[in-house]
């Protein structure tokens, strides 16, 4: 929004600001070579600052970042520089998955979760174990996709759905998925709501020493998703959407 300023003094805009500037500050100087004195204002010196931050966006004094003139949009992109499309993010958020769920999904897209390896890794404990099984070293792979209590978990809600759940990569799998709007959502929502029981699950072991059962933690990520559906029943489903949840054990 700075750069707002920067530009109308470059492009020498009408107005009475830009004219008391010229005024004022510059006296005839180029605008692009002008150098604040140390006892301006701070507000003229940030100006000018961020003046010399852009300088290299304009040509022959006129922005040529983007076509038509300056946006501030198109600075702070152009700030930024470009950046790959990630590719799950339709798979977090989406208004099938319960927002405590989406937040578990886009750390663990980010490997953000304070795994017992990242917490090695920040010296703040020395033991790597799972809190899980107890076998390998905690790691987002190992305790989402690799650890038999969370396999477990996976085999129960594929015995109880009609459809094979991953066993490994579920952000990547949530993101390849195909078919509706409401398909896409519902699976999605279940490996995001696995995620988060799993998670609890950890911390439950880690904290009170204690652990339910993978049928019964798969029990609730099911009643979970019930219930979204029934919360969401009366918006517009296809009879194919109502045939196909019917077939997931999801609605009678």
């Amino acid at each position: 929004m700075v750069g707002r300023l920067v530009d109308w003094v470059a492009t020498q805009r009408d107005s009475i600001w830009v004219n008391w500037v010229q005024s004022n500050y510059l006296k005839g100087q180029e605008w692009m070579e002008y150098k604040p004195s140390s006892n301006s204002s701070w507000v003229w010196r940030r100006i000018c600052k961020v003046k010399e931050e852009m300088r290299n966006g304009y040509v022959n004094g006129e922005w040529s970042v983007q076509p038509g003139g300056y946006s501030p949009a198109g600075c702070y992109d152009w700030f930024r520089g470009t950046r790959p499309r990630i590719q799950w993010d339709k798979a977090v958020w989406n208004g099938w998955t319960i927002p405590k769920h989406q937040f578990m999904g886009w750390m663990v897209a980010h490997k953000a979760l304070n795994t017992v390896e990242r917490l090695v890794r920040f010296g703040v404990i020395i033991e790597e174990k799972c809190y899980l099984c107890g076998i390998a070293d905690e790691t987002i792979e190992h305790l989402f996709c690799e650890c038999p209590y969370s396999r477990r978990v996976v085999l129960e809600l594929n015995r109880n759905t009609a459809w094979t759940f991953p066993i490994r990569d579920l952000v990547e799998w949530c993101s390849s998925r195909t078919g509706t709007g409401l398909q896409k959502g519902v699976q999605n929502a279940i490996v995001m709501s696995l995620m988060y029981q799993v998670w609890q699950q950890r911390n439950r072991s880690r904290n009170e020493m204690i652990l339910l059962r993978p049928e019964r933690v798969a029990g609730a990520i099911l009643e979970n998703m019930r219930s979204r559906v029934r919360t969401r029943e009366r918006t517009v489903m296809t009879l194919a959407e109502r045939d196909w949840l019917t077939k997931m054990h999801l609605i009678e």
